[in-house]
C-alpha cells in the first residue's frame, strides 16, 4: 500500500525540482547550431552553446532577479493599488527582470562570454562575444 504513494512522491520530487530549460533558436549569421539554458537551479544552472566544431558550456552561474519598485510604485500605487500590493508582495512576477553574465568554455579552452536578459513573460535573449570581439546574438525559446 505504501509503494504507490512512495512512487508518486518520488515522481513529484523529481519533476518538481527541475527548473526552466530553454532551447536555443538558430539565428542566421551565428556560429551556433544548438544549445540550451537551464536556470533556477542554483549551482546547477547551465548554458550550452554548440557550434559546428565546438561545444561551449558554463555551469554554476548566478541568475540575478531585479524589480524596479520605485518605477512600478509611480505607475501603479495611486492608479491601481491592488496591483501595486501584488507587485510589492512578490506575487506578480510579470515585472521581474532576470539577467546573467557568464563565460562558457570549450574542451579546447576557447571562451565565449555571454550576457542574457529576460522578463517573466519573455524568453532569454542577449549576446555572446568571443575573444576576438565578435558578437553574436542568441535567443532561447
Amino acid at each position: 500500500m505504501k509503494t504507490p504513494y512512495l512512487n508518486l512522491l518520488a515522481a513529484v520530487l523529481v519533476t518538481g525540482c527541475a527548473g526552466p530549460v530553454h532551447m536555443l533558436v538558430k539565428e542566421d549569421g551565428t556560429p551556433f547550431i544548438g544549445g540550451n539554458l537551464a536556470h533556477d537551479r542554483g549551482m546547477d544552472n547551465r548554458l550550452v552553446l554548440e557550434a559546428t566544431s565546438r561545444r561551449y558550456e558554463a555551469r554554476g552561474f548566478v541568475v540575478e532577479r531585479q524589480t524596479n519598485l520605485a518605477e512600478l510604485r509611480k505607475r501603479y500605487y495611486g492608479v491601481d493599488p491592488k496591483h501595486w500590493d501584488r507587485i510589492f508582495a512578490g506575487l506578480d512576477a510579470g515585472h521581474v527582470v532576470y539577467s546573467l553574465e557568464t563565460v562558457a568554455r570549450s574542451a579546447e579552452g576557447q571562451e565565449i562570454s555571454c550576457r542574457l536578459m529576460w522578463s517573466g513573460a519573455a524568453k532569454p535573449a542577449g549576446v555572446c562575444t568571443d575573444r576576438a570581439g565578435a558578437a553574436f546574438p542568441v535567443r532561447f525559446e
